[in-house]
């Protein structure tokens, strides 16, 4: 019996050991993750009013179609014929049209989502600046990331109004979350 355990504890710290290659694909992935954050959060910082527009623009566009194909294959297929399906198309369209002429109506919705995208990833980030106390003591700057984050989130969460100077700061913040993002990358590399 203690052999058996034995066997299984020496299988489960296998498991746990972190390859080289296993590293350097992480790194990889990461640092690519890191750098379309990056870009994005440029996007958001240099050109905050026009992302907002292309965005709704976009949105309105694909309700449209959507609406517009619910209308086109009720009218097409005599088999067809639920009314239900008709009133959706025709909402759906609607809807399109409104958001292509008010784009910035669908931005707070937006803004909410990524509201909560930054909260969860601050809790996130918060979560990993522990793991990386263990590593080394360079772990205050994600430790202050991930709070910040969180607390940006819940501005843009409880706030999503003032969408356009909340977007650039929302872009600021994305590209200096890069910057320590490659940092803390090459941190837990180095150990």
């Amino acid at each position: 019996m203690k052999k058996k355990k034995e066997k299984v504890e020496a299988i489960l710290e296998k498991k746990n050991e972190i390859t080289e290659d296993e590293v350097k694909l992480n790194k990889y992935d990461d640092l690519s993750r890191t750098l379309i954050l990056a870009l994005f959060g440029l996007v958001l910082l240099l050109l905050p009013e026009e992302f907002n527009k292309i965005i709704g623009l976009i949105l309105g566009a694909i309700l449209l179609i959507v609406g517009l194909i619910g209308i086109i294959k009720y009218i097409i297929l005599k088999e067809y014929k639920f009314t239900v399906n008709l009133v959706s198309a025709i909402l759906y369209a609607a809807l399109g049209i409104i958001v292509i002429f008010y784009p910035f109506s669908i931005i707070n919705l937006i803004t909410i989502c990524l509201g909560l995208y930054l909260v969860i990833s601050g809790v996130i980030k918060t979560i990993f600046s522990f793991t990386l106390k263990r590593i080394t003591d360079k772990w205050i700057g994600s430790l202050v990331m991930g709070l910040i984050t969180i607390v940006l989130g819940c501005l843009l969460i409880f706030n999503p109004f003032a969408s356009i100077a909340i977007t650039k700061l929302a872009g600021a913040f994305l590209v200096v979350a890069a910057l320590f993002d490659i940092i803390n990358n090459f941190i837990i590399v180095k150990h």
